[in-house]
């Protein structure tokens, strides 16, 4: 370990790496482990070396040198990391780790090697049976790449009341797309615009007798692979240049009575035999829905992460830049790092907090999707696995959501602290923040996608009225069981030791959700009561009701995941300093709950409130010495980081004057300046 984490070069980060409480090389080994850290080590070590990763640019590139870079890095990624679909499997945890080490340096060709090869052959394994193995063997050789069709234009992705349609003639032995309307039959994902020879396409499937037996996954040949052209039947194209992650080209999709090969249809949880009809292992369709919806969570899954990353990169540029930053001071003699002061702890600590839960808990759910997938390999089609996968669709739903706002809100507030250096280009921040963009809008908008994880919490209050136990796989609602005695329960913090107790705050969480869950459920049956449709019920109930619901519950789920981490440290300088996160991360949360605390009566006195605040700014002051080698826990290296403030000597206004002087055309004249110059024959009128 020692050889491979290297101890940072001297400079004006000394003074807080010095003051630090914790040795961050234990925690990094705590939090990843030694042979998890030397495979990350090898990867970053792989991308330094490769020719594709010397020119880190930060200037503007044209659109198609962009898309033709990205695609060079996602086969080189693919070259370095090729592994046969068994190997992939057997540690779960290497490709996770090689593929976020890319993630840090190029997103775009991340993105790509991970959805065009990784979750497309996932999908194909997991969904398909042995009829599909040539399928994963072309993946592996890199003969075809895939794309996902899930979201059409016309009205977005709803899993369970897809339009799309695919109708099985048995006189002909294919599925045919059904000729609907021209707004329906588009699509767009990413590769899809240039690249993408196959596509995985989630549509309705009907069969000759009229039954339409709901979602089904499908492969479909998009391009010839030797060539890149559409074949007949399928218009194709790019959807055009982003507000980031232009290296991934987003595409359109369009059917003219295509057909597909009746095996073509990923089988493993549904079929359709040569005459037509329908077969399935499952007895229950909501099993069966359940199954595909645990593979579908992937994305979701890996986007919880992914969104981590790029929380991480801005606040290692924050945290290091407020450390060497000086303003003011106690006398005009003496400035001091604007870390020291209150309000710009406040501002980026609690996001600290952010990245040290969400990585534990992105760790520990990629663990259980895994198994997941594992189970799917070995055709396991019990009733647990298929719980799991609704549960997993339940929890990727909200992580997404909850993760994903509170990773712009902190990028945004990063970028804000470091003043206008932050919004130089080089400062590498607003990158960033339009990368991260789009991880709240695809795999479901998120103010969308989180009512999924609402309508799951809610199918459980009726079994928490009638007394019955509520469990589930993976144990996030386990608690529901205990909803009365949980509601009836009334807070008796009086100070500040007694709210910052792990049990308690995890006991409030508690509370709130079965609060919510209760307040939501309410809220529908009265508006049913008073004529409404339980669809508009529904609607009508998630601003104030469900969103908070599925919020507090993911919250909750979260601190109990870090809680769990805590309990198995060994190093007391490390429990102590995950406590403080663990415990800030709470009470900042908290905060923005205290009106549901006292509407419901589980505080009465106005002092808890003060109780909260008081516990926010008392955390912020306690990790301020910590905070630099935290984020160096985390922090990528130097050339992946690419940004002048960031830099791990801490020599901030060395890298920026040197970016200055380096940036293109700074020191010469504008080959313009004559229009400068004679401003007035410009604009002179030629009429």
């Amino acid at each position: 370990m020692a050889n491979r984490l290297k101890n940072f070069p001297p400079g004006p980060l000394d003074q807080y790496r010095k003051a630090a409480s914790f040795d961050w090389k234990k925690m990094k080994v705590f939090l990843d482990s030694e042979d998890l850290i030397e495979f990350e080590q090898d990867a970053f070590d792989e991308i330094k070396k490769n020719r594709l990763y010397n020119e880190l640019y930060t200037e503007s590139l044209p659109f198609d040198e962009i898309r033709r870079r990205t695609v060079q890095r996602m086969y080189s990624l693919k070259d370095n990391y090729n592994l046969s679909y068994e190997a992939s499997y057997s540690d779960l945890k290497r490709p996770y780790i090689q593929l976020f080490a890319h993630f840090t340096l190029d997103p775009s060709a991340a993105i790509k090697y991970s959805i065009g090869f990784g979750m497309f052959l996932s999908t194909i394994k997991t969904l398909g049976t042995e009829r599909h193995t040539h399928y994963l063997a072309d993946i592996v050789d890199g003969k075809i790449l895939g794309c996902f069709c899930l979201t059409e234009i016309g009205h977005g992705t709803n899993t369970k009341i897809k339009p799309i349609l695919f109708e099985f003639f048995w006189n002909i032995r294919h599925l045919i797309k059904c000729n609907l309307t021209r707004e329906i039959l588009i699509f767009f994902f990413f590769f899809l615009g240039k690249t993408a020879t196959h596509g995985v396409v989630y549509a309705q499937l009907i069969t000759p007798d009229g039954v339409n037996h709901g979602l089904h996954t499908f492969v479909v040949k998009l391009r010839d692979p030797e060539t890149l052209i559409p074949y007949a039947g399928l218009t194709i194209g790019d959807m055009g240049e982003k507000i980031g992650l232009n290296g991934i080209d987003n595409g359109f999709l369009m059917f003219h009575n295509y057909r597909i090969p009746r095996a073509d249809l990923l089988n493993r949880t549904g079929d359709v035999t040569e005459d037509g009809q329908y077969i399935t292992p499952f007895k229950d369709p909501n099993k069966r829905h359940g199954t595909s919806l645990g593979a579908l969570s992937a994305g979701r899954v890996t986007i919880i992460s992914v969104g981590n990353i790029y929380l991480i990169k801005a606040l290692t540029v924050a945290i290091r830049y407020a450390a060497v930053r000086r303003q003011f001071g106690p006398n005009d003699d003496e400035e001091i790092p604007i870390l020291e002061y209150p309000v710009h702890q406040h501002r980026i600590l609690p996001y600290l907090a952010v990245v040290y839960a969400h990585r534990i808990f992105a760790n520990y759910l990629y663990e259980i999707y895994n198994q997941f997938i594992i189970d799917q390999f070995l055709n396991n089609k019990s009733a647990l696995s298929a719980d799991l996968g609704v549960e997993l669709h339940g929890v990727s739903s909200a992580g997404k959501c909850v993760t994903g706002w509170l990773a712009r809100d902190g990028i945004q507030e990063c970028r804000e602290a470091c003043g206008g250096h932050g919004y130089l280009k080089v400062a590498g921040l607003g990158d960033l923040k339009n990368d991260h963009d789009a991880n709240n809008t695809y795999e479901g908008e998120n103010h969308v996608l989180i009512q999924q994880t609402t309508n799951w919490l809610l199918k459980f209050w009726p079994s928490v009225v009638k007394g019955e136990r509520v469990s589930s796989p993976m144990g996030s609602i386990n608690f529901l069981s205990n909803a009365k005695q949980i509601l009836n329960q009334k807070s008796t913090v009086n100070t500040l030791p007694q709210l910052l107790q792990p049990t308690v705050i995890l006991d409030i969480y508690k509370w709130l959700t079965c609060y919510h869950l209760k307040s939501t459920f309410s809220r529908i049956e009265h508006l049913e009561k008073n004529g409404k449709s339980p669809f508009w019920s529904r609607n009508d109930s998630q601003v104030f009701y469900g969103k908070q619901l599925s919020i507090t519950y993911m919250q909750h789920f979260i601190l109990q995941a870090v809680y769990n981490k805590i309990n198995s440290a060994q190093d007391r300088q490390i429990r102590e300093v995950l406590t403080k996160l663990f415990l800030l991360y709470g009470v900042w949360n908290l905060d923005k709950h205290l009106p549901y605390l006292y509407r419901g009566e589980y505080v009465i006195s106005g002092k808890f409130s003060e109780l909260v605040q008081e516990a926010i700014v008392k955390l912020c002051a306690d990790l301020k010495n910590d905070a630099v080698s935290l984020i160096d826990t985390f922090a990528p290296p130097d050339f992946v980081l690419n940004s002048v403030l960031g830099h791990s000597d801490g020599h901030v206004y060395r890298h920026l004057q040197s970016a200055f002087f380096h940036s293109p055309e700074s020191l010469s004249r504008p080959k313009w300046w004559k229009e400068a110059v004679n401003w007035k024959d410009n604009i002179k009128s030629k009429l």
